[in-house]
């Protein structure tokens, strides 16, 4: 069994399909200008199964994990509470439980393709600095996917001979853009 994890803008699963956009992000910036700094994102994740890996109860965790400068590391919590007779060590964690049927067009060196799209919208998080998200199935780490945050770019005024009426002439002929997208 194998998972691999994408962070993007936007995951989507029909059909048994993947649909992402804005995939590969390593660099986040949130609107808010205060800890918790709000950002949207969301994980594009790819399990596979293998035939020895069907019929069998699976338990998958999702851990987001900030990276200090001083080379410490603390979880970020994405759920309150843990389920019901579970670890308390997961507290924190997302878990989700899966089993996947064996079919029986399933050959032994095939693998199934198990799509999972989670968003995350309005996700508060702790500091600036370095974060990862990390998937383990049945405790085994399968991939991550790490990403800086940094405060947003402010607008720059780059100088400029707006049209007059456009509403891009500014103020004394200088224009306002917006930084560069990250």
């Amino acid at each position: 069994m194998d998972a691999k994890v994408i962070l993007c803008d936007f995951a989507e699963v029909a059909g048994g399909k993947m649909f992402i956009s804005g995939a590969g992000l390593a660099l986040l910036a949130s609107g808010t200008p205060v800890a918790p700094y709000r950002v949207n994102v969301a994980l594009a994740i790819m399990g596979l199964i293998g035939l020895n890996d069907t019929d069998a109860q699976h338990k998958m965790t999702l851990e987001l994990v900030y990276a200090a400068p001083d080379g410490g590391e603390t979880r970020v919590p994405l759920a309150d509470e843990v389920p019901e007779g579970g670890d308390p060590a997961d507290k924190g964690m997302f878990i989700a439980y899966f089993m996947a049927p064996r079919s029986p067009e399933m050959l032994p060196t095939d693998e199934w393709a198990m799509p999972m799209a989670i968003p995350m919208y309005g996700l508060g998080l702790p500091a600036l600095g370095s974060y990862y998200f990390s998937v383990r199935i049945d405790g085994r780490e399968m991939d991550r996917s790490s990403f800086r945050l940094v405060m947003p770019q402010p607008p720059e005024v780059v100088d400029g001979m707006g049209v007059p009426g456009s509403g891009g002439e500014g103020i004394g002929g200088r224009q306002v853009t917006e930084g560069p997208s990250l």
